[in-house]
């Protein structure tokens, strides 16, 4: 904490909670507790109790520090409404100080743990906890979206929920395939690694099925394997010609040699299973068209934002730019890109003990799709962008392999991102190598 702590230092710590919530006030190095845990709910009247507590200590200290974890949802009301009455205060027009922070909810976990024991959790030990963290220097500004941010907050949301939801159904719809059409999904590869004595299976397809033309148009027109039989082999040749423009007799035999080795389930239980494939399918239809729209809504908020300068980096698209602005918030949160690196849970964790020192592995104790994004960066960045071509390159001669040179150029790609978020620069080749 760069403000030295004195006896009229005061840090007042809010538990939030979905119906209620906790306040108490702390003073000076030793926190030593001005007034008892508060209850109260999460109404105008519970915070009206709560601003009066916070008002009645300002007028006694010479620097208030308050704070509460970003826990969900519930925490976003309050921390505005905090915000607006304080904002003299934050902004430093008026005395004292008022220093709004949100603290890690995992370290305060760890806080808690190291005060109280491991499995003991109440309400008034967390608001220990958070002003130990506060005194310590933990945490980063309270912040909330507005505006664009707003926006891209509520787009990402919207678009992970129903990439969440297509995965789930992905793995629905490829379960009933497995009951419908044994053996047409197989690894072959692995396969015979598994089984070198066995004759090896031909898939219909060999990898990403719900993405391949062919396997597509049949769960769109003849998902029961007793009907697709049904149209013998030029009928599928003509299918399959009529929908993606190409099908020889080699191909359609070897489809149809799939269900005619396949112990297929009976009649009467084939079109049950095909009925639930048809709905499930129907809903991947439509889930990957709201996909589609919501990437299309992205293209069209990165040119008036912040990620606008993200799009002129060779490999960033305004989908990816969108992404990473989205979780990185205000392009001003954060003081450099390593901040950033580690909101994803990228940062390595540190092993150390008497004279060894070693890097062990990343915490992941950040945003998972964060982490996606970035990977997809540094992906896309490594084939397009020169200096970080070279980066993951450099990474490869030292011996890494393809997923850790890829995290090598994701370092630098998010390195150049978030410089030029801050500063609202465009991608210059000749001054970002």
């Amino acid at each position: 904490m760069d403000t030295p702590i004195t006896d009229r230092t005061e840090f007042g710590a809010i538990d939030i909670g979905k119906n209620v919530n906790w306040l108490r006030i702390f003073r000076g190095l030793a926190l030593e507790p001005v007034c008892e845990p508060l209850k109260v709910r999460t109404t105008q009247a519970g915070l009206a109790v709560v601003t009066a507590q916070i008002d009645a200590r300002l007028a006694h200290c010479d620097r208030f520090y308050l704070a509460l974890e970003p826990t969900g949802i519930y925490h976003e009301n309050w921390a505005r409404a905090l915000a607006d009455r304080y904002r003299a205060h934050i902004a430093g027009t008026q005395p004292p100080p008022l220093d709004f922070r949100f603290l890690n909810p995992y370290r305060v976990k760890l806080k808690r743990q190291q005060l109280a024991g491991r499995n003991t959790k109440t309400d008034p030990l967390d608001l220990i906890a958070m002003a130990h963290c506060l005194r310590d220097g933990v945490g980063y500004p309270a912040w909330y979206p507005t505006g664009v941010e707003l926006q891209f907050q509520e787009w990402i949301a919207a678009y992970y929920q129903a990439a969440r939801a297509q995965r789930l159904l992905a793995r629905t719809i490829l379960t009933q395939l497995d009951r419908l059409w044994p053996g047409a999904l197989v690894d072959g590869t692995q396969f015979r690694r598994a089984h070198p004595e066995l004759e090896p299976p031909i898939p219909i397809v060999q990898s990403h099925p719900l993405e391949r033309e062919r396997l597509r148009t049949l769960l769109d027109y003849c998902p029961n394997p007793y009907a697709a039989l049904d149209l013998g082999q030029d009928g599928l040749m003509a299918l399959l010609r009529q929908h993606i423009g190409r099908c020889g007799p080699a191909t359609a035999q070897r489809i149809r040699q799939v269900w005619l080795t396949a112990v297929l389930p009976a009649p009467e239980a084939a079109a049950v299973y095909t009925q639930r494939l048809q709905a499930a399918w129907q809903r991947y239809h439509d889930l990957e068209a709201h996909l589609s729209d919501l990437q299309t809504q992205a293209e069209a908020l990165v040119p008036q934002s912040p990620a606008a300068v993200l799009d002129t980096i060779p490999g960033v698209s305004a989908f990816l730019a969108a992404r990473y602005l989205a979780a990185v918030g205000h392009h001003r949160r954060f003081p450099d890109p390593d901040a950033i690196w580690r909101l994803a849970g990228f940062d390595v964790l540190q092993d150390d003990s008497g004279d060894r020192r070693r890097a062990g592995h990343i915490s992941k104790r950040g945003d998972p799709t964060f982490r996606d994004t970035l990977y997809l960066i540094g992906w896309h960045t490594s084939r397009q962008c020169p200096p970080i071509q070279q980066a993951r390159q450099r990474a490869l001669d030292r011996g890494l392999g393809d997923v850790g040179a890829t995290l090598h150029a994701a370092h630098k790609a998010n390195r150049l991102c978030g410089r030029l978020l801050y500063d609202q620069s465009p991608y210059d080749p000749q001054r970002h190598r």
